[in-house]
Order: C-alpha cells, then sequence, then structure tokens
C-alpha cells in the first residue's frame, strides 16, 4: 500500500471537521513549499549575480533573500 492509499484510507476513517482541518493543513503545507522554493531561487539569483558581477551589495542580497 503507498503513503497515498495509506492517506486515503486515514482521511476515509475521520469526521469531517478533522478533515476540514487537514485540509487546511495541506494547504498550508503547500504554501510553505512555495514560499521555500521561491526563497531558494531568490538565493540561486543573488549567487549567479555575485559569479558574473564578482560582487553583490550586502542590502541587495538581503532584500532578495527576504531578509
Amino acid at each position: 500500500m503507498t503513503l497515498k492509499d495509506q492517506l486515503i484510507q486515514e482521511l476515509d476513517n475521520i469526521s469531517d471537521p478533522l478533515i476540514i482541518e487537514v485540509l487546511d493543513f495541506l494547504h498550508f503545507l503547500k504554501a510553505k513549499q512555495e514560499q521555500d522554493n521561491e526563497d531558494l531561487q531568490d538565493a540561486r539569483n543573488a549567487l549567479a549575480t555575485m559569479e558574473t558581477e564578482g560582487t553583490v551589495a550586502w542590502d541587495d542580497l538581503k532584500t532578495e533573500v527576504g531578509l
């Protein structure tokens, strides 16, 4: 049985209010993963700029990675 099958089996055995909470948590995790991917891409872009230009301003780097 796959993990997805196990999850579906568990969902079949819980109440609707709990399903709502699980769905909300799933949406949170997906949004967090998307933000993490964006942050990683911003960091990669900053490193690429540094490699091509030789340096990058500290304030620009902090801005690009969201600090």
